[in-house]
């Protein structure tokens, strides 16, 4: 077993990706089981909540996250890395346990709300960490591979929560993700490196939490994006699909005389949305580095995911599954950049807290997506849902394009 310890140089990538991908894939086990099924009646009432209170469980831990954000992006730029992710993965494990054992509101919203601690140290840590350890040469790619690690954790980990749940049960399939939760723990302990060097360790004695140096313009600029595309990906989409995909294929999608439950279809589904997007982030990356120019390539890439969003929203089936998987490829090339942004404009020493407060910024959105969601399906359909979103990203796009226009300009 080594001992990861602060050195004066960078961790070969590989290194340090294999392990912190692994980590954070396994680690949202339990978070995806929720969105993937808690909207189901019959499971939200296994749970003992309503689906109103459902909406609420899936947000609020975005909104916690806040604060969170911002208090992990300082301790990830005052401290060292290695031990603060590990205790994040290790509170993350805490909250899937908790799910397993709740029979009710309080103590569901108990476990949302650590889980909403765990994940701020745990992207934001996860994040800093890639940022350590590339430069401007290959800062889009890896980004790209560490967005790529955080997709195949969403799209196996709502499949498996699905597979567990129809297979084992609600709560049995959540012990079993606690379970595996650990044994990421572990790996952690064993095998993820320090790697914040010396020279960050010694700005520890001139540390200043927002003085007059910090990067606010940079931030903000990158924070717009990243708001919408969380109302629009892990609000909005992440809490419907398994009604959209009801309306589409009611309860059963019968192939070949088998018919497959709605919530692993969803759980399938959400899998292979989930496996688009791991093609976006490295593709988007790769693109950005080679032509230099990351705004101009999230431009194309939001505009993207409004078609993409838009066909989601109409009745023709083909059109509509078409729709999802553009829009989750772009989704995921979007993701990728705005760290890689960060990186190539700000400082070292700002890293973290530039991505927590963009992180904070863009959980306003993700915390928002969820209740007011499943509060409109009482009014529209979800296709008018998934068109206004579209709209929303075409806004957005006009405000991207005009950084790509001042950025060409420079």
């Amino acid at each position: 077993m080594f001992s990861p310890s602060i050195s004066g140089s960078r961790s070969p990538p590989s290194r340090v990706l294999v392990p912190l991908g692994v980590g954070i894939a396994l680690s949202l086990l339990g978070d995806s089981t929720l969105y993937t099924v808690l909207p189901k009646p019959e499971i939200a009432n296994q749970a003992g909540v309503t689906l109103a209170m459902v909406g609420i469980l899936l947000g609020v831990n975005r909104i916690v996250r806040l604060g969170f954000n911002v208090l992990s992006g300082i301790l990830f730029d005052r401290f060292p890395r290695r031990w603060l992710m590990i205790g994040s993965l290790s509170i993350g494990t805490l909250s899937t346990v908790l799910y397993a054992i709740s029979t009710g509101f309080g103590s569901l919203l108990i476990g949302r709300i650590l889980w909403g601690a765990a994940w701020s140290g745990l992207w934001i840590g996860g994040t800093t960490v890639v940022l350590d350890v590339t430069d401007e040469e290959n800062r889009g790619r890896l980004s790209g591979q560490f967005q790529m690690w955080f997709f195949l954790g969403i799209g196996l980990s709502a499949f498996l929560g699905g597979l567990f749940t129809d297979t084992f049960g609600f709560r049995n399939g959540l012990w079993l993700s606690a379970l595996l939760n650990g044994i990421a723990v572990l790996m952690w302990i064993l095998f993820l490196p320090e790697t914040r060097t010396v020279r960050d360790k010694n700005t520890k004695v001139t540390f200043r939490t927002f003085d007059k140096s910090f990067p606010w313009r940079t931030t903000i600029f990158a924070a717009i994006p990243t708001l919408t595309i969380r109302f629009v990906y892990a609000g909005v989409m992440a809490s419907t699909t398994i009604l959209w995909l009801t309306d589409l294929f009611g309860e059963h999608l019968v192939l070949s005389k088998v018919a497959i439950p709605i919530v692993s279809l969803t759980g399938t589904f959400v899998a292979l949305r989930a496996g688009t997007s791991m093609i976006g982030g490295p593709l988007a990356g790769f693109f950005s580095d080679a032509v230099g120019q990351r705004w101009l390539v999230i431009t194309g890439s939001i505009t993207l995911a409004a078609v993409g969003m838009w066909f989601m929203g109409g009745s023709v089936i083909f059109l509509a599954l078409l729709g999802a998987l553009i829009a989750s490829t772009s989704g995921g090339g979007i993701q990728a950049l705005i760290p890689a942004l960060i990186g190539d404009k700000i400082d070292q020493t700002h890293f973290g807290r530039s991505l927590g407060v963009i992180y904070a910024v863009g959980d306003i959105g993700s915390a928002l997506g969820p209740p007011l969601a499943l509060w409109l399906i009482g009014f529209v359909s979800v296709n008018v849902i998934y068109r206004f979103s579209a709209c929303l990203l075409l806004v957005v796009t006009c405000f991207v394009l005009y950084r790509a226009v001042s950025e060409l300009r420079i």
